[in-house]
């Protein structure tokens, strides 16, 4: 299930920046830096906006210049501002559409402005990826819900022939309204689950002073302390509704254990009154689908005295019941995991901030266990050579989670604008597979042209930062076939002067684990990983 849309979605929408609203919803939702306009700024450049932030001081007039949208800053929050016309402005907070007048928004509004313009390659990162996901899933719920339809068609074409004109009436209206429980439970659930739904604010907006969530948060939420109200009304309706299209003889059952649920609504009314103080119309509209049930239910004479030592209606009784067990108990356990869903995210964003704290980083780098390494051991470097933060790698040509790795850090060297120092030191398994090295580090010096002669033909050299990635990627079968059509010159003297430093770090440091991560030295530690050092990219230590 979607998550609430937020500040970051909402204005992704607005800048018409193609994602997917899952992964922006995540990505915002764990950032680290989310509640502050630094965080929303960093995650539109991941995104590829340009953006900067200013204060205006004459907010009086020089709102109505700002090119909108923009996200705003009031004393509480941010908004995503759509646009500003006449005494009116229009803006999103919390998922919701909303206009202030001009002078209340003054009001509230710090003059603190996130200005954004899209260009080009202003796109989610991975977005084909993420779009294939987000289309199987569409494609899966649309195939539920046709599939749903039909079975539920079906089912009550049946029905068609089996009654009256009179019969079939009574049946359809008390299937329709066993429908709007269904819907009705399915919102209850969504409260339940702080799941945010537009339909369930505007039918708990209903009344002037209530809100939903006291009461679905409150202690006599749950039956036992365990069984949610709003779990049980889901599965009494659903399991109604079952029953009616598929064994409609049990109504007189379902008309018996509706009349031993009216002592429940007549007490969840009373506990809103008396006890909450607080009304919750979700709550009350299922109250109320009760009480009609039963009348109609009495109206069309489906209440029947139970023969109780009738075996036949003993099993009825006992399919009956099992299926309201089966539905409310799945449901017991299906909705917790749901909801652990936003808790995660929560938790991930908690954890993502603490991590992100420079001083928390320096403090469990410090405890890591420290190389000494310059750029004079590897000349081998990706991004800027002159940045802060250098990462060294200590690598193997023939090594998969090199491979994997290799990816990772490719992905950090974009996400950074290459503003990362990335140092690699090759290793190899035995002496019988250096020649892998030897070929990379060639490559390397070759197309850097760095003291090597290059070649004079008319086709530009290839990156060699794309010769590692190609390598990694398909090279390592080919092995010596792989270098065939790059002319290198492996009699150079500097290839092997730069593998003996490589070489010699090695016998140094008595590292042998690929690949090994150390930051500006020490070994990145255990509960951090490769992506997460984007936080740090002016780090000095």
């Amino acid at each position: 299930m979607k998550s609430s849309q937020n500040i970051f979605t909402a204005f992704l929408d607005l800048l018409k920046v193609k994602h997917t609203s899952d992964y922006s919803n995540k990505f915002f939702n764990e950032h680290p830096h989310k509640y502050n306009l630094f965080g929303i700024s960093k995650m539109l450049s991941d995104y590829g906006v340009n953006n900067a932030g200013t204060r205006i001081e004459d907010k009086e007039n020089d709102i109505y210049r700002i090119e909108t949208p923009f996200i705003a800053h009031t004393g509480i929050d941010f908004l995503a501002v759509s646009k500003v016309k006449l005494d009116k402005v229009h803006y999103i907070w919390n998922g919701q559409k909303a206009i202030l007048p001009v002078s209340e928004f003054i009001k509230s509004w710090a003059g603190v402005i996130l200005l954004a313009e899209t260009n080009p390659k202003s796109i989610e990162p991975e977005y084909k990826e993420h779009r294939k996901k987000e289309l199987l899933y569409i494609t899966q719920k649309s195939i539920l819900f046709f599939a749903g339809i039909l079975i539920f068609g079906l089912a009550y074409i049946n029905q068609l022939f089996s009654y009256s004109v009179t019969q079939l009436f009574s049946y359809s209206i008390i299937l329709l309204l066993n429908l709007i429980g269904i819907y009705i439970g399915y919102l209850l659930v969504l409260k339940q689950m702080h799941i945010q739904s537009n339909y369930a604010d505007k039918i708990c907006s209903l009344f002037s002073k209530n809100d939903c969530n006291n009461v679905l948060e409150s202690d006599a939420a749950k039956l036992f302390g365990v069984f949610g109200w709003s779990e049980i009304g889901l599965g009494y309706f659903s399991a109604n509704v079952l029953l009616l299209l598929f064994l409609p003889q049990t109504v007189s059952t379902l008309a018996l254990i509706n009349i031993f649920a009216l002592p429940y609504s007549l007490w969840s009314v009373w506990y809103q009154k008396m006890k909450a103080r607080q009304w919750c119309p979700l709550c009350l509209i299922a109250q109320l689908l009760l009480w009609s049930i039963f009348v109609l239910n009495l109206v069309f004479d489906f209440v029947h005295l139970p023969i109780i030592f009738d075996w036949t209606y003993i099993k009825e009784l006992l399919f009956v019941g099992s299926l309201f067990a089966i539905l409310i108990f799945s449901l017991n356990m299906i909705v917790p995991s749901f909801s652990s869903g936003g808790k995660t995210e929560k938790l991930n964003q908690e954890i993502n901030s603490i991590k992100a704290n420079e001083d928390v980083f320096k403090a469990l780098l410090k405890e890591q266990p420290y190389y000494e390494v310059s750029k004079s051991d590897s000349r081998i470097l990706f991004g800027n050579p002159y940045a802060s933060l250098m990462i060294t790698v200590f690598t193997n040509p023939f090594c998969n989670p090199c491979a994997k790795m290799h990816k990772r850090i490719d992905k950090l060297i974009q996400e950074t604008n290459r503003n990362v120092c990335i140092q690699y030191l090759f290793s190899s398994f035995n002496s019988d597979l250096e020649y892998a090295v030897k070929y990379l580090i060639a490559a390397w010096i070759k197309n850097c042209h760095c003291g090597l002669d290059s070649d004079k033909s008319d086709q530009a050299p290839q990156s060699p930062e794309q010769i590692i990635s190609d390598w990694f990627e398909k090279g390592k079968p080919l092995k010596e076939k792989f270098f065939d059509n790059m002319q290198l010159d492996m009699e150079n003297s500097e290839i092997e002067i730069e593998f003996q430093k490589h070489e010699a770090w090695k016998e140094k440091t008595k590292l042998r684990a690929t690949p090994t991560i150390l930051v500006n030295g020490y070994k990145l530690p255990d509960n951090y990983k490769i992506e997460d050092l984007k936080y740090f990219t002016e780090f000095k230590i």
